[in-house]
């Protein structure tokens, strides 16, 4: 089995080669000729348990909720097995439980740290979406919004990691590939002790 990372498209692409792994681990003189379907079988089990390792990962370290780390985290079919995808897209710090503090704005990021961003503030941006906000760079004149027609720093809006950040941190990736392969074998050998187990949940079809 091989993991493959790989950047396009604002995404992060962590591909799994399951057949490979497959191929690897029979057993030939052992099986019979209803081998033919259990990769794609196999594989489906993977593809659909992937995901929800990958967010199980994350949330052990990160403080995001299940919900907000699924919108950017999927599972691909290929040719060869799995591409496991996390968007680069930001996420703003109100997601990682931001609260107003009296020298700016706290939030937890990685579990069991608050930390602070100073001189930030938590207010509606010119879509009346709640974010965090800090004010940087050379004064230029507003055009929209309170302050249009005066000069202000432009806000620039506080962002937490990105799920395809978390998705490559450390050691992740290689228990991802570990989890993957767990499933495979697993999957397998059920599928080929019990092969009526595809039949009975549509699976043969």
């Amino acid at each position: 089995m091989t993991q493959t990372p790989s950047i396009g498209s604002g995404a992060l692409n962590m591909q799994f080669d399951l057949r490979g792994g497959l191929a690897a681990s029979r057993n030939l003189s052992a099986l019979s000729a209803r081998l033919v379907d259990v990769p794609p079988r196999a594989i489906a089990t993977v593809r659909r348990r992937l995901p929800v390792q990958a967010r199980r990962d994350i949330q052990a370290e990160y403080a995001l909720p299940a919900r907000r780390v699924n919108q950017d985290l999927t599972a691909r079919p290929t040719e060869r097995g799995v591409r496991l995808v996390g968007r680069f897209r930001g996420i703003g710090l109100m997601q990682f439980n931001a609260k107003k503090a009296p020298d700016g704005v706290r939030a937890t990021v990685l579990r069991g740290r608050r930390n602070l961003r100073k001189n930030a503030f938590i207010a509606p941006g010119l879509g009346s979406n709640v974010q965090v906000f800090q004010r940087a760079g050379a004064k230029r004149e507003m055009r929209q919004g309170r302050y249009a027609g005066k000069q202000r720093q432009p806000l620039v809006t506080e962002y937490g990691a990105s799920v395809a950040q978390m998705l490559a941190k450390g050691r992740r990736p290689e228990r991802l590939v570990d989890f993957a392969r767990g499933v495979l074998a697993a999957e397998v050998d059920r599928l080929l002790r019990f092969p009526s187990a595809g039949v009975a949940t549509g699976l043969s079809q």
